[in-house]
């Protein structure tokens, strides 16, 4: 039923869109008689002179050009405002009104101007009121009601006019009249039809374009979506086959000296070489990881295994746990947690794997002495924030988006020895984006890179819990 309602709805809109364009062709159509016709009514006057009483003649132009006037203002009102297809009837009666005025007061010289017994002036009027009639055809004929306004005044005046006179002659010419308007009517809906179709092929016309131009924008970022897609593919490739094949060869080489040095006197050695097969191994399983998790965000198979869990306590671990790391590089690390921080209901592995990934980035792009500061608290809007700011090298701001597309990664880290697969924003936009949250990121090339994650006030459980 709403279906039908708004089908309906739809055709009555097209077709008050189809009525005004084909009321603005007649109006334009007319726009020149509103200041000729006057003109030719003026000519007529000074021709009528030897015939028709000056005061007569003065009163007849005087009505055409009143006519012409109020047609003249309806035109040129609409022609400049270009009303909505919703204001197509009042400005049609608004039309009507001024035309019937306009086609009375210049008909009217069939009555005003006739000079009884004068065989001439008869002619010469229903020459110019069956042109007239003509005239109606042809401006008019795109719309109906104008149209028929035209016919019903000017021919009225064409068929009564020569049988006031009388006689069989006369009686003729108004029959030839009737058959004339009659003719007429026939070229005129002949005409509203052409126009109409007219009007049809031009919206289908303007469709068609605007369809075309729409399929040309999206079949042109569709395009450079591919291409970035291509080009984030054959980076992520280069990296991965460099990321790949440095632990690779590092667990072959070094297998290869344990089993080259198990014989041998020196346990030492063989242990060492094993700590590193077990690190590069560690490592390999780290980016293999890494690509099944983003698989699976952008694949929208991630499942959140939702516990009640307390975020203070997995800052603390999380950042202990990084603490060797940090050192090694000659990094300060420290934890600014708020104290009323409270529990949340969320995937802890999740948001453990945000904090690493945070935690590893800041670690890798923060030169030796620089400070990492992991950090939580919660709003007054009860949302709860956190994340981590270093004092590293930034991000440019032109890389500021780049850096959460797949495999994306900032300009700066080409200077980076150890530059990762460029999936760890990633993998943190999507995780914290499947909790209901989202990722702000502030940088400054030179001074450092702040990421926050905030989650809903919704996660927030009723009980708070103060960090250990």
């Amino acid at each position: 039923m709403a279906e039908c309602w708004a089908e309906a709805q739809s055709r009555c809109e097209q077709e008050d869109k189809l009525a005004l364009e084909q009321l603005r062709l007649a109006l334009r159509s007319l726009k020149p008689n509103c200041w000729m016709m006057p003109i030719f009514a003026a000519i007529l006057c000074l021709m009528f002179a030897h015939w028709i009483n000056r005061a007569v003649l003065i009163f007849w132009f005087t009505l055409v050009a009143v006519g012409g006037a109020y047609l003249g203002v309806v035109v040129y009102s609409f022609l400049r405002k270009g009303p909505p297809p919703s204001e197509q009837k009042k400005w049609l009666a608004h039309a009507a009104v001024g035309y019937s005025l306009f086609a009375t007061s210049w008909s009217s010289m069939g009555f005003l101007l006739w000079s009884n017994g004068n065989d001439l002036n008869h002619l010469v009027i229903m020459l110019l009121i069956a042109c007239t009639l003509a005239g109606n055809a042809a401006l008019v004929g795109a719309n109906k009601t104008l149209s028929a306004l035209g016919y019903a005044i000017h021919g009225l005046a064409l068929i009564v006019v020569p049988l006031r006179e009388g006689g069989v002659i006369y009686d003729g010419l108004a029959a030839m009249a009737f058959l004339y308007a009659c003719y007429l009517a026939y070229m005129s809906q002949q005409i509203y039809s052409t126009a109409r179709d007219m009007l049809l092929l031009r919206d289908d016309k303007n469709e068609l374009i605007e369809a075309l131009a729409r399929s040309k924008a999206e079949s042109d970022r569709a395009r450079e979506r591919a291409e970035a897609a291509s080009r984030a593919k054959s980076e992520f490739l280069a990296n991965m086959s460099h990321e790949l094949r440095t632990p690779l060869n590092a667990i072959l080489g070094f297998s290869e000296m344990i089993y080259a040095t198990a014989r041998g006197a020196n346990p030492s050695e063989s242990a060492e070489y094993a700590k590193l097969v077990h690190e590069s191994g560690n490592h390999l399983l780290a980016l293999v990881n890494d690509i099944l998790d983003l698989a699976r965000i952008e694949s929208g198979r991630i499942v959140l295994r939702e516990t009640d869990m307390d975020l203070a306590r997995l800052i603390n671990a999380t950042t202990r746990l990084m603490a060797g790391r940090a050192a090694s590089a000659g990094l300060t690390l420290i934890t600014d947690v708020a104290g009323n921080i409270p529990l949340l209901l969320a995937d802890e592995r999740a948001l453990r794997q945000i904090l690493i990934n945070l935690l590893s980035n800041a670690v890798k792009f923060t030169p030796a002495g620089g400070e990492i500061v992991t950090f939580a608290r919660l709003l007054g809007s009860r949302d709860v924030v956190f994340g981590v700011r270093d004092t590293g090298i930034g991000i440019d701001p032109g890389d500021l988006l780049r850096v959460f597309q797949s495999f994306g990664q900032g300009r700066h880290d080409v200077a980076i020895a150890e530059k990762g697969t460029g999936l760890g924003l990633t993998i943190v936009k999507g995780l914290t984006e499947a909790h209901g949250g989202r990722v702000e990121l502030d940088s400054r090339v030179g001074e450092g890179t702040s990421v926050t994650i905030v989650l809903p006030a919704a996660r927030v459980l009723p009980r708070l819990k103060h960090a250990s």
